[in-house]
């Protein structure tokens, strides 16, 4: 295994207020939602847990690691100070200071990545096989997305028609692919000293795809697939298909792939990710072997 560090902070500070408080996110539409905040010495994370506890946390970057050692109380409070938006939220609020959630804790940066996911017999799949923080809840795609592939490994090497190591490659690249574009993405999100339409551009530069900037990042943080309502009507199901159709040329995701044959029972294209790689099954439960790859066989 080794570290995967995603960002240049590598030290994390949080703790949970209590409200009332005037400041913050309070009103609907915001009500619930997260709050993010650059400040000078990294950026904080403001997420409203109920109507009485906020998460409120600070990463910091490498060179400011001085100013969370020794008390951390004291630590956060300072740069609590650092930050007026923050500041401003929790003029009228308390901290807890018992219970699960009275500790301020510090943490290092605990991204990595496994040097192999898999060998003969044992596959490792979601946070086992690696983690990146999940910002935008990327582990829950990760996690979804490497059980899917590992499944239809297991499902082709049980069969016998490809050989394990064959579908468990398969596997790994795939998975590694997909973490490699949050990654990637991540590594421009806590650069600071952008603002959130280079945002939008990062997204669509890490997916490579045609979309708008802003699209691309829904895409993006949506695991490649913004769009999960139930399937209510046949003109709907056709509209909903010929979307799919078209959007998968031009995203290097499989989010639409995987919609396609859960709504419609059928892959879309028969490329491999990579030369002599194997792509997926009618019903996406499988590998299998390319038309070309087939055709080269006979």
């Amino acid at each position: 295994m080794r570290l995967a560090s995603t960002h240049a902070a590598v030290q994390r500070i949080w703790t949970v207020h209590l409200r009332p408080q005037t400041g913050g996110p309070a009103l609907t539409p915001n009500s619930g939602n997260i709050t993010c905040v650059a400040f000078r010495s990294g950026w904080f994370w403001y997420i409203p847990l109920s109507d009485s506890l906020t998460s409120v946390g600070a990463v910091v970057r490498r060179d400011q690691a001085d100013q969370v050692r020794g008390d951390r109380a004291e630590a956060l409070a300072g740069l609590i100070k650092e930050c007026p938006l923050v500041s401003d939220y929790l003029s009228e609020a308390q901290r807890v200071r018992s219970g699960p959630y009275g500790e301020v804790r510090i943490r290092k940066d605990y991204s990595y990545l496994h040097d192999t996911f898999w060998r003969p017999g044992m596959v490792l799949i979601g946070d086992a096989a690696c983690f990146i923080d999940p910002l935008f809840s990327s582990g829950v795609h990760l996690a979804t997305y490497s059980a899917l592939l590992a499944a239809r490994s297991i499902n082709t090497s049980l069969l016998g028609d490809i050989d394990e190591r064959e579908c468990f490659i398969e596997y790994e690249q795939r998975y590694r692919k997909e973490y490699q574009l949050f990654h990637d993405f991540l590594m421009a999100f806590y650069d600071v000293n952008r603002d959130e339409q280079e945002y939008f551009g990062e997204a669509k530069r890490v997916t490579k795809g045609s979309a708008s900037e802003a699209e691309s990042f829904v895409e993006l943080v949506g695991g490649g697939a913004s769009d999960e309502s139930a399937l209510t009507s046949e003109a709907y199901q056709a509209q909903r298909k010929a979307d799919l159709l078209d959007h998968v040329p031009r995203i290097h995701w499989e989010g639409q792939r995987i919609q396609l044959q859960a709504a419609f029972g059928e892959a879309v294209g028969d490329t491999p990710l990579r030369h002599g790689g194997l792509v997926e099954s009618a019903d996406g439960m499988h590998w299998t072997k390319s038309a070309q790859e087939h055709a080269s066989l006979t």
